[in-house]
């Protein structure tokens, strides 16, 4: 920890061969449980959740049915609450939730409920099983710093196909300031194994501002716009729609 503060740069640490332990397959149930659920209450009182609903209405508009495709998902949490801000205004989002564990979607369908309209679908992030423009908004959270660039560059390509109104990525921004205050938090707050081990590597994994938007931009994404949010956390979003009607 002291070395990477110290350095004097703050180089994307990426070893394929050290991943985070969410990653692995066959976990511990209840420790991935804990861990999942552990991130959701991190996302609620650190802003990420918060963050993905103020990108969700400026991309969503007045729209009132929308079909969002949640990659990399996760526990769900994102998906659930969505939906059920859109509900809460009269609306309707349909989430259909991405991700490359079985184990981890598993547990989001046992966290959701039978009203709530989300899908499960187990896929490559990379490689999507959906058609061009067969959704209307494409979103990963927390998730593109599991990537090496190549196939960061793949995944924000993905969304740009699949999308036909919207498109967001938010994720960490890697900083000597993210990484001491990730170190801090997981130190003398969250101190669950599984958080803390992923939490530290996260910070050093993810991108940079300018890293993150030039990744977008060589996939092709519209209109680009970066938002940088508290808690060290980013954004880059852009409306498909706009450029489509032209």
């Amino acid at each position: 920890m002291l070395n990477y503060l110290h350095s004097r740069s703050v180089q994307r640490e990426f070893s394929e061969s050290q991943p985070e332990l969410m990653d692995l397959p066959n976990q511990d149930e209840k420790a991935l449980r804990s861990d999942l659920e552990n991130i959701a209450r991190l996302n609620g009182a650190f802003g990420g959740r918060r963050a993905v609903e103020k990108i969700f209405h400026f991309l969503a508009g007045s729209q009132p049915r929308l079909l969002l495709v949640d990659l990399a998902a996760g526990y769900g949490d994102h998906g659930r609450n969505l939906i059920e801000r859109a509900r809460e205004r009269r609306g309707e989002v349909t989430v259909i939730a991405v991700d490359f564990q079985f184990q981890t979607l598993r547990l989001a369908r046992e966290a959701t409920l039978s009203g709530q309209k989300m899908f499960f679908v187990q896929a490559d992030a990379r490689r999507l099983p959906f058609r061009d423009k067969g959704a209307d908004l494409a979103f990963c959270s927390l998730a593109l710093h599991h990537f090496t660039e190549n196939d960061a560059l793949a995944v924000l390509r993905e969304m740009a196909r699949i999308a036909r109104r919207g498109l967001a990525c938010a994720d960490l921004v890697r900083s000597r300031l993210a990484a001491l205050g990730i170190w801090l938090l997981t130190t003398f707050i969250v101190r669950d194994p599984m958080v803390r081990h992923d939490a530290r590597l996260s910070v050093r994994r993810a991108f940079t501002a300018g890293e993150l938007t030039t990744l977008a931009r060589r996939a092709g994404w519209p209109e680009l716009r970066q938002v940088n949010f508290f808690w060290f956390q980013q954004a880059v979003l852009a409306r498909v729609d706009s450029v489509t009607r032209a």
